[in-house]
């Protein structure tokens, strides 16, 4: 922590003090041109920037000073406050894909996927209040999320990006954070014929493999440059690896106290901690096989009409394997089952813990296809109409997954969380009796039959489980939008314009899953799968893949061959049904915008013009979903067990609202321009938070309504989390447990709101030196977030549940649950911050990058949530990105640093009324935050002629991983580790060559 803060503070008077600089009339090293001789005349192509901003024409240059020129000049002739990075100028950075490649823009920071940077988060706000688009198209995107990934767009295949800090009525005003849009290679934007190859090898330290990529891209004119055809092909062979550490995504921490032999009166005194439910070491071994292609033809038969096709392709074939080993803390947290527990150290041991591994196969390909064609025309000199029609489709598809799992029942195991990683270790009964203080005796079973497992001898872990998987996902979106443009020619009147855009969007999740524990009965005799299921680890080829993992897992072709010769099971032990888990997390999503706006240029005078209008944007929302609830442990007679999916009501919501802007731009001088926007915008929910269902923990409680039922410390009495001897007639009688945990869609959320507030001051002294300061204010309504824990009976939720269709047990309408996990609109939120931005070249050739950007946000919650002011969710409050480096003629070095500040991703439950200092009624111990993050990267290029250049890139030196926490209490020890993953370093080596 100590280094962090000597990190910040250092880029902190690195941008605040000034910094000796060369006189502004020598350019450093060979580097002539300046922001005017870069840049042409605006475009006349329509939607080159989001919803139809005018494009500027990009130059292809070299170095890293003239790029820096060249993004000045986009950025300051821009109507909207923005940052650019062209396309030429991205080789130059560390970029693995375009995601990489603006983590240098200020306020921008990544989210990373398998180490790759993925999702743009910008000004702090997370990847959720940040819009994408391609040519100023919405882009489809793969997963429960609206977050855009940018891994599968190769930086080759584009002209430029843009991420605008502001919006104007004719851009997409679905974006709080910023926008960022992606423009693709053009032939009138570079204005020649050109060609150029990279040939590139990479080295993961981690994974200790090498990864080919190749990428050809290129401009032709024709027709007399009439006709302009842009295109790139790409394709890379990615290995990865991915070390994980990991809480259980879904359950809270747990509540233990006791030990085996303590007398009531011990017992009464005896400390009580929070430990965590379960520890899951993970290693995902990934091969991604990845193909882009893209093509822009472009026609321009005159000066008043052009036509556009655009089309990007990408394709990812993955062969992912996944390594995983669990130990469930909350199978063994009965009061006979604690063996130790230490209210200092919060160490514990308790028994009946089930240990499982797992080799898991995931054969998938991602296909994501993007095209447009569009038209503008000038019309009787004033008139300028131009419209698009844009189809953006994803599809995963997941055909084959299989895993093979081999567990040992009824261990005894060792515990102790702490905020990087939960330690967890089987002990047996003699390690087990000393540490809690116990003689163990051959007549009496301290253990009450629940510590029976004995790992050391593997041939107790036996094969248990066979899980298979097809799933589909798609997410489909079709745009047609028009503009309008009438040119006055006034004193104070530029244009008025306006337009609409309508959207359709469809979102498909489909799985057909089946994980159940074959039979012998279900091998119809087939001597290979009765033994396959009667076997242990022992009777396959195996090993402990390193120290990430205690227990050894069996090689691929042992898991291929057990699931082949079991397969023919899944038939009768399934009915020739699915599972559950087919159908619980299925839905179809669907939903329909339409906007339109007007605005207008107002030169109020030769330094001053004003852009104001107003967007008018309507939403209509459905979702399907299921109620699913589940629990292998409870028996209802023959084979029956409890298996619940029943489809909802399909659930429907519309909102619209009108959302005004106000955009000024001042010139005082040459060196100066000052910037000021009051201008609305909208996030919308993601579709996991808005589609309807409801999905009940894995391991239920049922209770006896014939027992007088007293909460006490150690939760109700006569409530089961497994049967106790009980018939099936005697279960129809019990009820639903009250501290059984439910996660529930809310369909009823509408969008949140922002009202925001820019200004900025941009000081152009010479072409060698830039500095920026930018303001910024959101004042945001109806902000959403995810709640972990809360109180709410059924008939509260957002969502009528067909309880009735339960006839097992008894689950009241009324029935007030004690852990709902479910997604709100808070009341307001504000966010405010400031964005320092400091460029210099110095005539020796070193030169400085930098940008930092201070946040602060705060936000209120309903009362019977969280009685405290927070912190907006998904915001971090600091952001750094540096580039120290130096260059001449042929030769390139740079040092990359970015830092970005913790992250409150999701909160608990501690409503008004209750006791703050109770941790069963206030859980802000369930609070959970990405924690802070530095990386720091490499990069050297070298000219070895004009023609060819060769790049080495180390990316991740420090080998920083991702971090996740629980804030925890004083019953946990602080911090409590929520996920982990570690990427190690990754070293490029690169050839690019221009054929012309």
């Amino acid at each position: 922590m100590t280094s962090m803060k000597l990190t910040t503070l250092a880029t902190a008077l690195a941008i605040a003090i000034p910094v000796y600089a060369q006189s502004a009339d020598t350019p450093p090293n060979n580097q002539q041109s300046t922001p005017q001789e870069n840049v042409k005349n605006k475009s006349t192509e329509p939607n080159a920037s989001s919803e139809n901003v005018d494009a500027i024409e990009v130059i292809t240059v070299q170095g890293v000073f003239q790029a820096d020129l060249k993004a000045r000049a986009m950025e300051r002739d821009s109507d909207s406050y923005s940052n650019v990075i062209a396309t030429d100028d991205l080789g130059n950075f560390v970029d693995q894909n375009i995601a990489e490649s603006l983590r240098r823009v200020p306020g921008v920071t990544l989210e990373r996927s398998e180490g790759e940077g993925k999702y743009v988060a910008v000004r702090g706000l997370g990847p959720k209040f940040v819009a994408v688009s391609m040519n100023g198209a919405e882009l489809s995107g793969i997963g429960d999320d609206r977050k855009v990934g940018l891994d599968g767009v190769s930086g080759d295949s584009l002209g430029a990006i843009e991420i605008f800090k502001t919006l104007t009525p004719e851009m997409n005003l679905n974006s709080i954070g910023g926008a960022v849009n992606i423009k693709a290679i053009s032939a009138f934007d570079r204005n020649k014929d050109t060609l150029k190859a990279k040939f590139q090898e990479s080295y993961n330290e981690l994974k200790g493999e090498f990864s080919p990529k190749f990428s050809i891209d290129g401009t032709k004119l024709l027709l007399d440059e009439k006709l302009g055809v842009g295109f790139a092909v790409s394709y890379e062979d990615r290995k990865t690896q991915v070390d994980e550490n990991r809480h259980h995504s879904n359950r809270e921490l747990n509540f233990l106290k006791g030990g085996i032999g303590l007398s009531p009166d011990e017992l009464a005194v005896a400390p009580e901690i929070l430990i965590p439910a379960q520890v899951e070491n993970r290693r995902e071994l990934a091969r991604r096989k990845r193909t882009n292609a893209t093509l822009n033809i472009e026609f321009r038969p005159d000066e008043d009409n052009s036509y556009y096709l655009r089309g990007n392709y990408s394709n990812y074939t993955d062969d992912d394997i996944a390594l995983r080993e669990y130990y469930n803390f909350y199978n063994g947290d009965q009061d006979d089952e604690v063996i130790f527990v230490d209210g200092q150290t919060k160490a514990f041991a308790v028994s009946d813990v089930d240990v499982m591994n797992q080799y898991f196969i995931q054969e998938g390909e991602k296909t994501t296809k993007n095209f447009s064609i569009g038209a503008q025309h000038f019309i009787a000199e004033s008139w300028t109409l131009d419209y698009e029609y844009a189809h953006s489709e994803s599809e995963d598809l997941g055909v084959g997954d299989r895993r093979v799992q081999f567990r040992e029942r009824e261990n005894i195991v060792y515990g102790q969380a702490f905020k990087d990683h939960i330690e967890a270790r089987v002990l047996t009964q003699a390690e087990a009796a000393t540490l809690g203080g116990f003689e163990l005796t051959p007549d009496s079973d301290v253990f009450s039959g629940e510590a029976d497992g004995d790992i050391s001898t593997l041939s107790n872990m036996e094969f248990d489980n066979l899980f298979m998987e097809d799933s589909v996902r798609l997410d489909k979106i079709t745009s047609i939008k028009a503009n309008l443009r009438k040119d006055f020619y006034w004193e104070h009147l530029n244009y008025i314009k306006t337009g609409f855009t309508y959207n359709e969007r469809e979102h498909n999740n489909n799985k057909d899953r089946w994980s159940y524990d074959p039979s012998t009965e279900d091998c119809l005799g087939n001597e290979a799968c009765i033994n396959t299921v009667n076997s242990n680890i022992t009777d396959y080829g195996h090993a402990i893949p390193d120290d990430h993992f205690d227990y050894p897992l069996a090689y691929r072709n042992e898991v291929e061959y057990i699931v082949d010769s079991s397969v023919i099971t899944r038939e009768n032990a399934t009915g020739g049904e699915s599972s559950i888990d087919s159908t619980k997390d299925d839905y179809i999503l669907t939903e329909d915008t339409y906007a339109a706006y007007i605005m207008a240029e107002l030169p109020l005078s030769d330094q001053l013009t004003v852009i104001t209008g107003v967007r008018y944007v309507n939403t209509e929302f459905s979702s399907t979903g299921n109620l699913s609830l589940e629990n292998d442990d409870w028996n209802f007679g023959g084979s029956h067990t409890l298996d619940v999916s029943v489809p909802l009501p399909e659930a429907s919501i519309e909102y619209s609202e009108y959302f005004p802007s106000l955009h000024l731009r001042y010139e005082p001088a040459d060196d100066l321009l000052v910037r000021g926007s009051l201008w609305t915008s909208f996030t919308r929910p993601s579709f996991k938070q808005a589609r309807g269902f409801a999905k009940f923990d894995d391991d239920i409680t049922l209770c006896d309504p014939t027992i007088e039922q007293i909460a006490e410390q150690n939760g109700q009495e006569g409530c089961y989390a497994s049967p106790e001897g009980q018939s099936a007639i005697e279960l129809q009688n019990y009820t639903l447990g009250q501290d059984n945990a439910v996660q529930v869609g809310n369909p009823n959320l509408v969008a949140m709101t922002s009202n925001n507030l820019d200004t900025s001051v941009g000081w152009y002294p010479s072409k060698d030196l830039f500095v920026e300061v930018a303001l910024f204010y959101k004042d945001i309504d109806n902000f959403i977030v995810d709640v972990k824990g809360i109180q709410r009976s059924l008939d509260d939720l957002p969502l009528t549940l067909p309880v009735d269709y339960v006839t097992d047990f008894v689950i009241p309408q009324d029935l007030a649950l004690n852990q709902v996990d479910i997604t709100l609109n808070g009341d307001k939120a504000t966010v405010y911050g400031i964005e320092l931005s400091y460029n210099q070249f110095f005539e020796n050739g070193l030169f400085w990058q930098s940008n930092m950007t201070f946040v602060h946000s705060e936000a209120e919650l309903d009362s019977t949530i969280r009685d405290e002011k927070m912190r907006l969710p998904g915001q971090a409050d600091i952001t750094v990105n540096v580039s120290f480096g130096w260059e001449e003629n042929d030769l390139s070095l740079r040092l990359i640093g970015n830092y970005r500040d913790k992250i409150l991703e999701e909160i608990g439950s501690c409503p008004a009324g209750v006791d703050v200092n109770d941790p069963r009624l206030c859980k802000n111990w369930m609070d959970r935050y990405q924690d802070d993050l530095v990386t720091v990267d490499f990069k050297v290029k070298y000219d070895i002629s004009d023609r060819m250049t060769v790049y080495f890139d180390a990316i991740n030196i420090t080998e920083q991983a991702d971090l996740r926490y629980l804030q925890g209490n004083s019953l946990s020890g602080g911090n409590v580790l929520y996920q982990k993953e570690k990427y190690g370093s990754t070293y490029q080596l690169g050839i690019n060559y221009k054929f012309h």
